[in-house]
C-alpha cells in the first residue's frame, strides 16, 4: 500500500517539474537578461493609472512569504527587488500583481481560492514531515510509510498550486491587454519583452 501512494504521490511532481523544465526555465533566464528602461514599480503605477485606479497605493515588502497576501482592495504589495528591477522579469512580475489586483476587483473568489491554495502548498508538506518524524520516533510509523506519507504530502501540496496556473494565466492575460491597448510602454521591444 506504501508503495502505491509512494507512486500516485510522484506523478503531480514530475508533472510539475515537467512544466517548469519545458516553460519556464527558458523564458526566466531570458526575461532576466533583457533590461528595460523603467521600474516594475513605475510600470505597476502606469498600468494602475491607465485602469482609472490612481489612489491604489503600491507598497514595497522587503521579504514575503509565499503565502501573504499580494493585493488588497486599496493596496498591492511588490518585494523590493521586483518594485526597483529594470529587467523584463521585473516588469513581469509587477504586471502580474496588477493584473491579479484587476481580477480581484472582478469576483474576489478566484483570488482567495488562489492565496488558499499557496498557503496550503507551503504548509501542509512541513506540516506532515513533523507529524511523521514524530511518529517515526516514538516507533509508531515505519520509515517506509513515512517516506510515502510525506511524498504523498509533496504531491497534494504541487496538485494546489499546479490549480493555480489558471489564475496566474488569467491575470497575465490581462496585463497583457492593459500593457497592449493602453500603449503603457513607450518602446514595441519593451512591450515585446
Amino acid at each position: 500500500m506504501h508503495r502505491l501512494l509512494l507512486f500516485l504521490s510522484l506523478i503531480p511532481l514530475l508533472v510539475a517539474l515537467v512544466l517548469r523544465k519545458l516553460n519556464a526555465d527558458r523564458v526566466l533566464r531570458l526575461a532576466r537578461e533583457t533590461r528595460l528602461q523603467i521600474t516594475g514599480e513605475k510600470l505597476a503605477r502606469k498600468m494602475l493609472d491607465s485602469t482609472g485606479h490612481q489612489d491604489v497605493e503600491i507598497n514595497t515588502t522587503k521579504r514575503r512569504w509565499a503565502g501573504a497576501a499580494v493585493i488588497g482592495e486599496d493596496w498591492i504589495s511588490l518585494p523590493t527587488d521586483h518594485a526597483n528591477g529594470k529587467s523584463a522579469y521585473d516588469h513581469g512580475q509587477a504586471a502580474l500583481r496588477v493584473g491579479l489586483f484587476l481580477i480581484s476587483l472582478r469576483g474576489q473568489s478566484a483570488i482567495s481560492r488562489r492565496r488558499w491554495a499557496l498557503r496550503f502548498g507551503h504548509v501542509f508538506p512541513i506540516f506532515t514531515t513533523i507529524v511523521c518524524i514524530f511518529g517515526l520516533v516514538v516507533a509508531k510509523l515505519p520509515a517506509l510509510w513515512v517516506l510515502s506519507v510525506v511524498m504523498g504530502a509533496l504531491g497534494l501540496a504541487a496538485c494546489a498550486q499546479i490549480l493555480t496556473v489558471s489564475t496566474n494565466m488569467q491575470a497575465a492575460a490581462l496585463a497583457a491587454v492593459v500593457l497592449e491597448k493602453k500603449r503603457t510602454l513607450p518602446r514595441l521591444s519593451e512591450e515585446e519583452a
